[in-house]
This record gives structure tokens, C-alpha cells and sequence, in this order.
């Protein structure tokens, strides 16, 4: 697959029409991955519109506050289909409780909790293609990337709504009447794990800026 090509044909599409041409392409091999965060109901109805029963992972790292696993079970429920939950290892699980890894080494931690869960899963999925919500107005590393972009298992990465901005999220998701996450109202515009998460301004308020768990040719992001 030639990405320039690629990259070019999906400049000019909308996001619904970008998901339903990588579907075209990869079929069941297409997965999308959500993090139930603030924005995430955006990509949850345009797979829901799509109508292409697209399946969607989901990282629970054992340490994510209440109200976003109610915010996941509510886009569940919206998209009528469960989420494919992933989780680290049980008894890494229980040594990083104890040790309070984040607080010391939050790149072990990243690495432990959501890296290493999804890319097993990549492998073990056989997903040739994985979708995610981040845009390029979060940060430096997002602006850098282009639609489609080489992961770091075979896979692609790919992002329908890179070029869309905060205010057109928040937007479509008050005009269409989504799900909203509850932490929203108390002035979180991005959500990660409950001990390193306080309210803030875009990502301003996350203690790991970046996790890393969404690596693509050589730039860090995280999902969306």
C-alpha cells in the first residue's frame, strides 16, 4: 500500500467516509481503539453510522477512575456492541499497586499497563489496521502526523478525525446528543488514570503527557 496515495485520497474525504473506505480495505482486519475518554463519543457514532460492526478495544489498566468505566459502558451501550477489554498481566497488576510504579518510572508504567496489552493484542487479533481518535490540534507530536501511518507491529495507524479541532468535537457531540463524560463537567478535558489525572486545559492536566501507547513512526501519542 502506497501511504502517500493513501494519506491524499483520505485528505479529501469526511471522517465517516475515511472509516468506510479503510473498512473497504481491511474489513474484519480493522479495529478501532478507544480509551473512553472525553472526546470519545465522536468516533463511537461514526462507527456506529458507518454500519460496519467495526470491533473496538478498550485498555483498562486497573487504575481508571469510576466514572470512566460507567463512560464505557454507556458508549457500549450506544454502539450496541461490547468493547474488547485489555488489561495487564494479574500479577504485574498487583506489583505495580504495591510499588506505585507511575510515581517513580510513569514510562514502566505506561509500558506495563496499556503498551504491552495492546500490542499483544495486535498480534493475537491479527488487526492489520487500528483507528483512533487523536487530532492534530493536541499537541506537537499529533500535528506531525498524517492520516495513515506505520505502527510498530505490522499494523497501520490510522486517524479519521486528525483534522478536526476541539470546538468541532465539541460540537458535533452537543448537536447529535452523545454520551458525555461525567468528568467533562468538572473541568477535564482529557482523561487518563485516576492517580495522575487532575483537571486541566486540553491534555495540561495529565502527569504522562504522552504513554506512548500508540508508537508511529518514531512519534508517541496516545489514544483518544
Amino acid at each position: 500500500m502506497n501511504l502517500d496515495i493513501v494519506n491524499k485520497k483520505l485528505s479529501k474525504l469526511s471522517s465517516i467516509d475515511r472509516i468506510n473506505y479503510l473498512h473497504s480495505i481491511f474489513k474484519d482486519q480493522l479495529f478501532a481503539l478507544s480509551s473512553a475518554g472525553i472526546d470519545s463519543g465522536l468516533m463511537i457514532d461514526h462507527l456506529l453510522k458507518s454500519k460496519n460492526n467495526i470491533p473496538v478495544l478498550h485498555i483498562d489498566t486497573g487504575f481508571l477512575p469510576k466514572e470512566t468505566i460507567e463512560f464505557k459502558n454507556e458508549l457500549e451501550k450506544y454502539y450496541k456492541n461490547k468493547f474488547i477489554r485489555l488489561y495487564p498481566n494479574k500479577e504485574d497488576l498487583r506489583d505495580i499497586k504495591e510499588s506505585k510504579l507511575w510515581v517513580y518510572d510513569p514510562d514502566l508504567y505506561s509500558k506495563m499497563t496499556k503498551i504491552e496489552p495492546l500490542n499483544s493484542a495486535i498480534l493475537r487479533l491479527n488487526i492489520k489496521a487500528l483507528m483512533s481518535g487523536a487530532r492534530s490540534d493536541q499537541n506537537e507530536n499529533r500535528a506531525s502526523l498524517n492520516f495513515v501511518e506505520k505502527g510498530i507491529n505490522g499494523e497501520l495507524r490510522v486517524y479519521p478525525f486528525l483534522d478536526w479541532s476541539s470546538g468541532m468535537v465539541h460540537d458535533y457531540i452537543n448537536n447529535n446528543n452523545l454520551p458525555v463524560h461525567k468528568l467533562k463537567a468538572m473541568g477535564f478535558d482529557s482523561v487518563g488514570d485516576a492517580h495522575s489525572t487532575l483537571p486541566g486545559e486540553n491534555r495540561a492536566g495529565r502527569q504522562i503527557y504522552e504513554c506512548g501507547i500508540n508508537v508511529v513512526s518514531g512519534k508517541p501519542i496516545i489514544e483518544e
